[in-house]
């Protein structure tokens, strides 16, 4: 078991510590990898962290495509679509993302701020997310976030620490509740032949329409000095060492362009 998780959102509303919760939480019973991008984080800026969870010793802490994101506010949420896997898991903060999504994943809408603010401060509004993650999904005991949550609070600030765990319980009570998953309108989704879960780089490379695609789109990663020694590389995986050449709408072009051959 393998699951890779991107939480995002601005700088100030707990981006970090979230990712920081569940990947420490899980370090004595599975591996774990966390790594956040802090940016103009401390000045309200894009606020990332990439964290993932697995059974097995874990290779790269950059999986490319996730199988869930936790998006705290629209701006975030909208350009991390084009990260997540086919089928894949948004949590996202309701009370701030109300963008319309068509794409082929589940969605779990949650009212983070008013959930947050009713279990004693709208600032744990990251708590509930990470709560309704956690009821979704079930990789992580609950007990396990708590745990280590309070033990770390206990000195400093208990009063602090209750009020997370109550907003913790409150989002992981709202994620097991299979009524609050929102139907999406589901992108046409069709067997292609080729997907970056499944091409390798090889293939893009050798395949004559595939590297037509490349370089009518990409044409920049053919310069990457790694790309040869990359060959057995699924596209997915190679991702996190091409992203600083490649934009989000340049990726969804891509993908989009992949899948209709």
């Amino acid at each position: 078991m393998k699951y890779a998780i991107l939480i995002t959102g601005s700088g100030g509303q707990g981006v970090l510590s979230s990712g920081m919760s569940i990947a420490s939480s899980v370090s004595g019973l599975a591996h774990s990898t966390y790594v956040p991008w802090y940016g103009a984080a401390q000045r309200g800026g894009v606020a990332r962290c990439s964290v993932v969870v697995s059974d097995e010793p874990i290779l790269s802490p950059l999986p490319g495509l996730y199988n869930a994101i936790v998006a705290m506010n629209d701006s975030a949420c909208q350009k991390a679509l084009s990260e997540l896997r086919h089928g894949g898991l948004i949590v996202r903060n309701s009370n701030r993302c109300t963008s319309r999504i068509s794409a082929d994943a589940i969605l779990l809408d949650v009212p983070a701020d008013d959930m947050a603010k009713e279990a004693g401060d709208r600032r744990m509004a990251n708590m509930v997310l990470t709560g309704a993650l956690l009821g979704m999904v079930g990789v992580i005991p609950l007990e396990d976030v708590e745990e280590l949550m309070l033990s770390k609070m206990a000195a400093k600030n208990p009063a602090l620490g209750e009020m997370n765990r109550k907003a913790l319980e409150a989002g992981y009570a709202w994620g097991e509740d299979p009524d609050h998953i929102v139907e999406l309108e589901e992108k046409e989704v069709t067997d292609s032949k080729y997907s970056l879960e499944r091409t390798t780089v090889g293939e893009l490379l050798d395949t004559p329409e595939l590297r037509a695609v490349v370089e009518r789109i990409v044409p920049q990663i053919l310069e990457h000095p790694l790309i040869e020694a990359g060959r057995m590389f699924r596209i997915a995986d190679a991702l996190p060492y091409i992203k600083d050449m490649i934009t989000d709408e340049q990726l969804n072009e891509f993908r989009t362009a992949l899948e209709s051959l």
